[in-house]
């Protein structure tokens, strides 16, 4: 028999979502565009793109390259975001961290409107309808 007052347990985030979140995520820290990370990975801007909307079957040599442009190590990529708990040992370790430690939420927000398709290019890479 089914119990109906049992919570179901949330969905883990697949690699495709991960990776997605943690590209925007640093490409946002290190204030890059996604065509600024896709010279630095060596990559076309469309496959950061497609990793960025969670439609890329990408190789390990294209997240290690991306990897190295952000600066972090492959694995990180591949870490899902825990939920925001904030204790007061975290608060006491936030306030002494370095800025850069930390995403500027414009930066964040620009690199989620990027990845989400709202700065539109052509099929050859040219900004469209600037």
């Amino acid at each position: 028999m089914h119990d109906s007052t049992a919570m179901a347990k949330p969905r883990a985030p697949n690699a495709r979502e991960v990776l997605r979140t943690n590209v925007i995520i640093g490409r946002a820290k290190a204030r890059f565009s996604q065509d600024d990370l896709a010279q630095r990975a060596g990559v076309s801007r469309q496959t950061i793109s497609r990793i960025e909307r969670a439609e890329a079957d990408v190789g390990v040599d294209v997240v290690d390259s991306i990897a190295n442009a952000l600066g972090v190590p492959i694995a990180e990529l591949f870490i899902p975001a825990k939920p925001d708990v904030v204790d007061d040992d975290d608060l006491a370790r936030r306030a002494s961290a370095s800025a850069d430690e930390f995403v500027d939420a414009r930066e964040l927000f620009g690199a989620i409107d990027q990845a989400n398709g709202l700065d539109r290019y052509s099929r050859a890479g040219r900004p469209v309808g600037r």
